[in-house]
């Protein structure tokens, strides 16, 4: 998949796997706040699911201090 030059290099499987994230935490906090735990539960599942499918999508990848690494900014500040 070709990336940005500019901004992050997430991409639509980083993207994808962090709204599951926050929707299974949202899903997660009402569940918590009717006491249906059965829901708590799926949520849990869908919150690990989650986190392996960003995993496998490379999320840390896309993550960089020093914004993306191409051209002459491929090398990064001493500190």
């Amino acid at each position: 998949m070709a990336r940005e030059s500019g901004g992050h290099e997430a991409t639509i499987g980083v993207w994808t796997a962090t709204f599951v994230i926050i929707g299974a935490t949202i899903m997660g906090g009402i569940a918590l706040i009717f006491w249906n735990w059965p829901l708590f539960w799926v949520s849990v599942g869908l919150l690990v699911a989650g986190c392996i499918g960003a995993a496998f999508a490379g999320i840390m990848d896309a993550v960089s201090e020093f914004g993306p690494a191409t051209g002459s900014d491929a090398e990064q500040p001493s500190a």
